[in-house]
């Protein structure tokens, strides 16, 4: 049997993990009431036409499967916003038949490490409250609860308010 490895993608390698950001966003918006629930196809034509990273530095950690497919990814965003260097796990997600074998373990103690090593001041995660899985993996790797409230702000659509 192999042993499961987390290796980090070079810059041009996004398509590897297009598919799994397409099952990420076809699972997630389910959770989210307001949310326009889209279709496969135009998830992923959105995804082509998004850019293949987020503002800072981006490093993505893949965990491959025993043909070399990618079976799970940890999208990780560093940027200064001139009070330190900090980081966030933009994303992470393993692919439903790979779930349970430790592989977000794996991706989520890769990125505390890179935390480390890069001397991050402040590293968060979003996550839905219901998510418990999630909740108990990244409390497991250190996280906890944000102490503060945090408010969101939406612009308002007008044509959809009319």
């Amino acid at each position: 049997m192999r042993t499961l490895d987390v290796e980090r993608l070079v810059a041009g390698d996004y398509a590897l993990i297009k598919p799994l950001l397409v099952d990420l966003h076809l699972t997630e918006q389910t959770h989210y009431e307001d949310h326009p629930q889209l279709p496969r196809e135009e998830i992923e034509r959105h995804l082509a036409s998004v850019p293949s990273a987020f503002r800072g530095e981006n490093v993505i950690y893949v965990v491959r499967d025993e043909v070399g497919l990618v079976v799970g990814f940890c999208w990780i965003v560093l940027y200064d916003p001139g009070t330190g260097l900090e980081g966030e796990v933009a994303e992470l997600y393993v692919a439903e038949g790979h779930r349970g074998q430790g592989i977000g373990e794996m991706l989520v103690r890769q990125a505390v490490w890179l935390f480390t090593e890069r001397r991050v001041t402040l590293a968060y995660v979003w996550t839905r409250p219901d998510n418990e899985a999630a909740v108990k993996l990244y409390h497991t790797a250190g996280f906890e609860p944000n102490r503060q409230l945090v408010m969101t702000w939406y612009p308002i659509d007008p044509v959809a308010n009319s």
